[in-house]
């Protein structure tokens, strides 16, 4: 065991609720001691920005009551569309210069004055790139809203030990571990759907478009008349494969909109990759509303990808001796909070993807 770990939760938060999730250790085998999710009110969270810090500070309290003595750490993402994820490169440099060699390059790739910024980078395996060069990628946030987060946390009673690019979270659950193919992962939640490249273990590139179950779930309520509980049934039970062409062609502006988007970024990395670097062939989907019927095979498809649903799990457990409490539909809605938990597992400070 890392002697410099934390017990720490994973917390994933977004516009409309919570979710978190902790490991723990149990006779040297991995298991999850806990995990659940917690509403938010309307107003609390807007697109990622903290609006009422006492609000969701009092949610995070009731809700990790029971923990908050004896698991005081916390983890948590921060939202991808209010964060900005470039890619640089760097003549070789001691590593502890880099740091400084960024700032002065900040103004350069992110619209906002460094003193405005809190950031942070990594070094990108060496790979294919010349032994005189460095591949750095920077994450990059307005100080104001790491600063609410923070305040958030605290005032709940917690210590925030790391925050973290919500899709580099994603990546470290969905991704297969070992992995050095480049890959897609399409995350789609509620209000917005992220995609992210990821390369040798790391996110190179991201993009948000606003498009989630959220609208899916009005598009089938709208158009079969039906209540919205109903709508999620479908969407999982008949989806694409139900023989209503008044569905698919109800759904089609939606998730041509997912389409075009993932095409996009296929497209960006053909262009943006070295010779020696491999095109992408895989995508795997995550969130609660990759499990819409019939979606993963329509994409590879037009895509010409092989197309997945994420098998979170394989990368945590041997699952002939241990099987989580959690159905497949839940574990793909926590893939975030899974990649921050995985992260506080033991090896806080040593990245494992």
């Amino acid at each position: 065991m890392n002697p410099f770990s934390f017990p720490a939760i994973g917390v994933d938060i977004s516009d409309e609720s919570f979710k978190f999730l902790r490991f723990e250790n149990r006779r040297g085998k991995r298991k999850i001691a806990f995990f659940g999710d917690h509403d938010l009110p309307k107003g609390v969270v807007e697109s990622g920005e903290v609006k009422d810090v006492n609000a969701l500070a009092a949610a995070l309290r009731d809700a990790l009551a029971g923990y908050r003595r004896k698991m005081p750490y916390l983890i948590l993402s921060l939202p991808e569309e209010r964060g900005f994820l470039r890619l640089v490169k760097l003549q070789k440099i001691p590593y502890s210069e880099i740091a400084q060699a960024l700032e002065f390059q900040l103004e350069e790739h992110i619209p906002y004055p460094p003193s405005e910024l809190i950031f942070d980078f990594h070094v990108l395996p060496q790979g294919h790139t010349p032994k005189s060069e460095l591949s750095v990628v920077i994450m990059a946030y307005p100080r104001s809203l790491v600063e609410s987060y923070m305040a958030t946390v605290e005032r709940a009673g917690f210590i925030p030990v790391v925050f973290e690019l919500e899709s580099q979270a994603v990546a470290r659950a969905v991704v297969p571990r070992g992995t050095i193919n480049a890959v897609l992962v399409g995350d789609i939640g509620r209000t917005r759907t992220t995609f992210s490249i990821v390369y040798r273990g790391s996110v190179h590139f991201t993009s948000t478009v606003g498009v989630g179950g959220r609208d899916i779930d009005a598009i089938l309520r709208d158009s079969l008349h039906v209540t919205e509980e109903q709508a999620r049934e479908i969407k999982i039970g008949r989806g694409l494969d139900f023989g209503s062409e008044e569905i698919i062609k109800s759904l089609s502006p939606a998730l041509t909109v997912l389409k075009d988007e993932a095409e996009r970024q296929l497209r960006f990395w053909d262009r943006r990759r070295e010779p020696e670097e491999p095109a992408i062939s895989d995508v795997y989907l995550c969130g609660g509303d990759a499990h819409l019927k019939g979606f993963p095979e329509s994409l590879s498809r037009d895509l010409g990808a092989t197309v997945l649903r994420a098998r979170v799990w394989e990368n945590l457990f041997d699952l002939s001796r241990y099987v989580p409490p959690m159905s497949a539909h839940l574990t793909l809605r926590y893939a975030t909070a899974i990649g921050l938990a995985m992260r506080g597992d033991d090896d806080l400070f040593k990245e494992k993807v």
